[in-house]
């Protein structure tokens, strides 16, 4: 998947500015969709109308992310973070 081709989200694809760590719910519910679904892919980083914005400190958000579904869900779904470098923006 090439990143420049996503154009908006959709069922598949998910764009978060940024990881709303006091508002878990509102990104974990994309976490669960996908899980319980066909897969998809959550961008951290990147707001909705797909613009590269990156993010701060893309291991402290992993570390987060990981943390989070721990905590809020049960079974854990199947996760994988790839953390990219994209124009000179960090996103994950």
């Amino acid at each position: 998947m090439e990143l420049e081709k996503l154009i908006s989200e959709c069922t598949a694809y998910d764009f978060k500015l940024m990881l709303e760590e006091k508002k878990p719910k509102s990104w974990l519910k994309s976490v669960s969709a996908f899980a319980n679904g066909l897969g998809g892919s959550l961008f951290f980083g990147i707001n909705n109308d797909g613009a590269i914005k990156g993010l701060d400190n893309v291991q402290l958000v992993c570390e987060s992310i990981s943390s989070k579904i721990r905590d809020y869900m049960d079974p854990l779904p199947d996760v994988e973070m790839i953390p990219l470098r994209i124009d000179g923006f960090e996103i994950l």
